[in-house]
């Protein structure tokens, strides 16, 4: 890696030492500048939720997806956790398979290889599985005593 630039909504001191260039802010304003590889580790779910709210949490998660596809020259790797709704939406959101779908549409003209694992308790130290099934992984619940369990790791060639 010749340049590793990160973007994050509040400073964090440790990440600002570990990077070449650190944007603090909204990444949805991010000037545009195009990567290689752009990667979203477990974000997107939070755009619009948690540090900063919006009105509408699934416009400002579709707004990040599309800037990270924007963003990236080649290649785009992304995780979220998915699943049905979490009943406290204003404090955790879960994408979901309409949501999904809506991005699967978005992306149709690259490669576009997804998975889906699952944890009996990622927070309890519990390893990831791969799922065999899409629909086992779309189907399940967040626990508020387990924590998500199923997670969604998109991988889009642009090449």
């Amino acid at each position: 890696v010749k340049r590793y630039d990160g973007i994050d909504i509040l400073d964090d001191p440790e990440t600002r030492k570990i990077v070449d260039n650190y944007y603090v802010g909204n990444a949805n304003e991010y000037p545009l500048e195009k990567y290689d590889v752009v990667i979203c580790v477990s974000t997107i779910e939070h755009s619009g939720t948690s540090t900063y709210k919006v009105d509408d949490v699934i416009i400002e998660q579709n707004k990040l997806f599309l800037k990270c596809l924007e963003l990236a020259k080649k290649y785009v790797w992304i995780s979220f956790p998915v699943g049905q709704p979490y009943v406290y939406p204003n404090e955790l959101s879960i994408i979901t398979d309409k949501q999904l779908k809506h991005w699967e549409k978005m992306v149709s003209n690259f490669k576009v290889k997804e998975r889906f694992l699952q944890s009996q308790g990622p927070q309890a130290g519990f390893p990831w599985k791969e799922h065999s099934k899409r629909e086992a992984a779309i189907k399940s619940q967040y626990y508020d005593y387990i924590g998500n369990c199923n997670i969604c790791v998109l991988e889009i060639d642009k090449t």
